[in-house]
């Protein structure tokens, strides 16, 4: 058990430079039949990219000019803190659940001249999926497929400030009242191979994630009046390329630790208890 944790650790420190995953579980390999496994995942989003999207702008008192629609985004730095839950319906099947909070994110907005930072409110999170096992050879390798929808609702943004400037939307005189939406669906595909208490794993397959926003920013100065803000957008590149470990540390006890690519940069470790 001892070398095994040693391991993982050592995992742990190398793979800091590999910039949601966690799309297979935790831990990622299947349980037996009737069994049960509950555990605690943790997961450092480095960033996540999405493609450029049309901001609409309502004015209570339109002014002059008017700034184009077409921005860019990107999502930096939010970390997961789930606790999971995965059953085994049988050999080869098992359902998972994750529910936690999101934390610490940035929303890094882009646009010729006009480029801000917001902050990312802590908020409850929650996932459901299933992964299954289609073949595994005798002493060989194994190949297997997942499916994760995960979601959080009515996200606050605060504390936006100009890129260029430095000076906060408050700095400006404006009063902000921002939110979003936000689901994932991941579809994955993985191979494995079992050495002793080590299952080293890799996979692909196809994630979508959307955002839905709207708010409304309101100056102390009257005439400026309002402005509200309506937009949706989704990733930019779908495809998801992952590698990771599991190890059975012993006594029932299970980790995990993951990379996520392409469609986003994260990394994810988790512990888990199999009864």
């Amino acid at each position: 058990m001892k070398k095994a944790l040693i391991f993982v650790v050592s995992l742990f420190v190398f793979s800091g430079c590999i910039a949601q995953a966690g799309e297979l579980g935790n831990p990622a390999m299947l349980i037996k039949q009737g069994q049960f496994d509950v555990g605690f995942q943790w997961s450092y989003m480095f960033k996540q990219g999405f493609e450029d999207y049309d901001l609409k702008r309502t004015y209570s008192n339109p002014p002059p000019k008017t700034l184009p629609p077409r921005k860019g985004a990107d999502f930096e730095n939010d970390q997961y803190y789930m606790a999971t839950l995965t059953y085994g319906i049988i050999d080869q099947i098992n359902v998972f659940a994750k529910l936690g909070m999101v934390d610490g994110g940035s929303w890094f907005d882009y646009q010729a001249g006009n480029n801000w930072k917001g902050d990312l409110e802590n908020n409850f999170v929650w996932a459901v999926g299933a992964k299954g096992k289609v073949y595994e050879f005798d002493n060989g390798p194994g190949f297997g497929l997942a499916a994760q929808y995960l979601r959080y609702d009515n996200r606050k943004v605060k504390n936006w400030r100009s890129l260029e400037t430095g000076e906060t939307a408050g700095d400006l005189g404006w009063a902000t009242d921002d939110h979003l939406d936000y689901w994932q669906l991941d579809v994955m595909a993985n191979a494995y191979w079992t050495i002793g208490a080590f299952t080293p794993y890799v996979g692909a397959g196809y994630t979508y994630y959307k955002v839905n926003f709207s708010g409304k920013w309101t100056h102390q100065i009257p005439f400026y009046g309002q402005v509200g803000y309506d937009a949706s957008f989704s990733n930019e590149n779908g495809f998801t390329a992952l590698v990771g470990l599991d190890a059975d540390l012993g006594m029932n006890f299970k980790a995990n630790i993951q990379g996520t690519f392409v469609s986003s940069t994260a990394l994810t470790l988790g512990i888990s208890y199999c009864f």
